[in-house]
């Protein structure tokens, strides 16, 4: 009779799969420093805060408003045409040429992250 316990079989992580999982972290704190900059270049961040409400709604509170909704181009627009009434009586300007296509793509996408 066999008295060995079998073990179970647990996978061990490998070098190349550790590695691929820290360069996804390195990856999105670095989307996520690059969406803050280009917000910073943009001029957002003289209006608005990512935690709390400064003249325009703090970040994550836009991110709540949209979540699981495809609103990158309707915000992209927003941002560049401005707009009133969504967030109350205070107009946000206009803010085309501040930023390019890209840029002002990724700074939503930062948003919508959060």
């Amino acid at each position: 009779m066999n008295t060995q316990s079998k073990q179970a079989w647990l996978p061990v992580p490998t070098l190349t799969s550790l590695l691929f999982v820290a360069a996804l972290g390195l990856a999105s704190q670095a989307a996520w420093a690059d969406g803050a900059a280009l917000a910073d270049k943009g001029g957002c961040l003289a209006c608005h805060n990512v935690d709390s409400r400064k003249v325009g709604p703090a970040f994550k509170d836009v991110s709540a408003k949209y979540k699981g909704q495809d609103v990158q181009a309707t915000l992209i627009e927003k941002i560049k045409t401005g707009g009133r009434g969504n967030w109350g009586v205070l107009p946000m300007p206009p803010n085309a040429g501040k930023l390019s296509d890209e840029e002002f793509k990724e700074v939503v996408q930062w948003i919508t992250s959060l």
